[in-house]
């Protein structure tokens, strides 16, 4: 069979579809070397280098200055030479004869629009039209699935397959990790001793102002915030925050980490905060309780069916919930560890193996249809 998968964002891109797209292929190469793959790219990170020289993956640069775009009209242009089966595409699928998937993360400017541009709500208008087009759909969470039929993407739930992320093998605890690595990290970040982390996108979704509303109210008064990621998409204006007082000192950004790095910070961190708003899936919390760190988490969308039992929940609008959780972690031992014991056994059922299998058996799905 050839499979087609459209990799543009393997290099750049959305953070979490970067995450999956380098963690998905390897074990789908490995798994399923009977298959000719096809792996489109992004012409502008050729000189990057695709890590992969199988003689059975063949890579196509294209244009993909706007993901819509190019699937439309630069995608199913280059896939004329070599004729695939199937294509899997990210968000937006095709018009064309060839079996096609949509991959989708999260429809949620359905109903979360606040938390969305003017530019991305318009943006995203053909994206119902394009995924009936599909021939089938996949999802990361069981409420992706239920959004697409609340919203009429989808009429029939079994056009649907739910093929959730993985947490990568690099996330471990600290005493699991490279000495050296850690007091590198910890020198170059300059971090403190114990810390709260959060980890994602710095946009208004994301609920950071929550957070930082939250750590004045803290028993311990110095345990300090650190904040990983960059500005993306609708931001607020959360750092006019950090000019209270009590914040002083206490609040440390760090900007978009690597992938080495970004495993040894989590695994020093004393405690992982998540208040986001809305979530497709939410992997940086199953990142974190890898690494052996409790998590805070919202209790709204998809957080709850993906973390389980293993967080302390929060009302995400409502930081006295917020510091009210992480109090009790901070204080209580036992259920500190009972939180960190939890978050491994949660985190173990998330793997890019088993993302692989389940993505493979929707194609062969799709190609039995």
């Amino acid at each position: 069979m050839r499979i087609g998968v459209d990799a543009k964002w393997y290099f750049s891109g959305p953070p979490s579809t970067r995450t999956m797209l380098q963690n998905l292929l390897p074990p789908l190469f490995k798994f399923y070397p009977e298959h000719e793959w096809i792996v489109f790219l992004d012409r502008k990170d050729k000189q990057l280098g695709f890590p992969f020289h199988q003689s059975n993956i063949k890579i196509q640069y294209i244009w993909a200055g706007v993901n819509m775009l190019s699937n439309l009209l630069i995608l199913p242009y280059h896939s004329r030479k070599y004729k695939p089966d199937i294509i899997i595409f990210q968000t937006f699928a095709a018009l064309h004869r060839n079996r096609s998937i949509a991959f989708i993360h999260d429809v949620l400017f359905n109903n979360y629009p606040q938390f969305f541009t003017w530019k991305e709500k318009l943006y995203f208008l053909p994206l119902k039209w394009l995924t009936s087009m599909a021939d089938r759909v996949v999802v990361t969470s069981q409420f992706v699935a239920n959004e697409l039929i609340r919203y009429n993407y989808r009429k029939r739930p079994n056009e649907i397959d739910i093929v959730p992320l993985g947490v990568s093998s690099d996330f471990k605890p600290a005493d699991e990790l490279d000495a050296n690595l850690l007091q590198r990290v910890k020198e170059k970040f300059n971090l403190p001793d114990s810390f709260i982390l959060f980890v994602g996108r710095l946009n208004v979704r994301k609920n950071i102002e929550s957070l930082l509303k939250a750590i004045p109210l803290l028993h311990d008064t110095k345990i300090a915030v650190v904040i990983v990621g960059e500005e993306d998409g609708k931001t607020n204006c959360f750092k006019e925050i950090l000019s209270n007082p009590k914040l002083q000192n206490r609040v440390q950004m760090t900007g978009n980490i690597g992938n080495e790095e970004l495993p040894a910070i989590y695994a020093m961190a004393t405690l992982f905060c998540f208040p986001s708003f809305a979530e497709g899936f939410g992997l940086p919390p199953l990142e974190a309780m890898a690494a052996g760190i409790p998590a805070v988490v919202s209790k709204t969308t998809s957080l709850p069916e993906v973390c389980g039992d293993a967080p302390v929940y929060i009302d995400s609008p409502n930081p006295e919930s917020i510091a009210s959780a992480l109090n009790h972690l901070l204080e209580d031992p036992i259920m500190y560890q009972q939180k960190r014991k939890t978050g491994f056994e949660q985190a173990r059922k998330y793997n890019w193996d088993k993302t692989a299998h389940r993505l493979m058996q929707s194609v062969i799905n799709t190609i039995n249809k």
